[in-house]
């Protein structure tokens, strides 16, 4: 079934409005093969009729939305960023405070970011409160079960594995009690209404931005500062930045903003 130039465009167009994610031209073979699994599975003959569905059925609509989701994560992924939170941020936190994982996928960051104020200490760790989110409702229902296949957990220390997980009899790794008890974990738009209160102490939005559009990533820095707390962290991927204009953060690292 051929994906038209005009089923491509009406494809990044409803994308990009729901999510503020835009598909440059060169991805019309990706789409076509993640939207035929859908219609496949619906016994659909055309892409106009999926279409149609999607304008009528939220539910599909949002299968629609993961189906196009690129979820790509690892556990202590860029890992001087873990170093800057080990070093600088965990051992100053002295107070209740909230973190968010911004764009959390399958839960591997957020995860991470537990057992690091956890090894650092239980009574730091108990202060810290960390909400996860993605756009996906797929992944988020992998990061709230916490069980990741042998592949999944290759790269984590031997150490970390056997005290932060546990193996289970098909073989794959269960994250533990206490690192799940840290991490709520929910489905949001980061471009839409946000219902959390701040102020954060770290938000953690790595290798998310690199799917927007400019005007997108700057309206959503803004949003950031916002409900960061004054001397709170924003976390970018190493590939990302707030841009030249946006005087209310100072650069502390590599793709890490302290708020002014």
């Amino acid at each position: 079934m051929e994906l038209k130039t005009s089923d491509f465009n009406t494809v990044r167009n409803v994308l990009h409005e729901f999510s503020g994610i835009w598909l440059p031209e060169g991805k019309e073979a990706l789409v076509r093969a993640r939207l035929m699994k859908r219609l496949r599975a619906l016994k659909l003959g055309s892409f106009d009729e999926y279409f149609d569905l999607i304008g009528q059925d939220d539910s599909e609509f949002l299968n629609f939305v993961d189906v196009l989701t690129t979820n790509k994560t690892d556990f202590f992924r860029e890992d001087r960023h873990f170093d800057f939170l080990r070093e600088e941020v965990i051992p100053k936190i002295s107070r209740q405070v909230k973190w968010w994982s911004a764009g959390c996928s399958s839960g591997e960051e957020p995860v991470s970011c537990a057992i690091h104020l956890l090894s650092a200490s239980e009574a730091i760790a108990a202060r810290v409160r960390i909400l996860a989110t993605d756009l996906s409702g797929d992944v988020v229902r992998i990061a709230k079960a916490g069980i990741y296949p042998p592949d999944r957990v290759a790269g984590v220390p031997e150490p970390v594995l056997d005290r932060w997980f546990s193996r289970m009899e098909d073989g794959s790794y269960r994250v533990s009690a206490s690192v799940r008890g840290m991490i709520t974990y929910a489905r949001q738009n980061l471009i839409s209404t946000w219902p959390m209160k701040g102020p954060f102490h770290v938000i953690m939005c790595r290798n998310v931005m690199i799917y927007f559009d400019p005007q997108t990533r700057q309206r959503l820095i803004s949003r950031f500062h916002k409900i960061l707390e004054p001397g709170g962290y924003l976390f970018l991927g190493h590939s990302e930045s707030i841009g030249s204009h946006n005087p209310g953060f100072v650069n502390s690292r590599p793709a890490v903003y302290r708020k002014l």
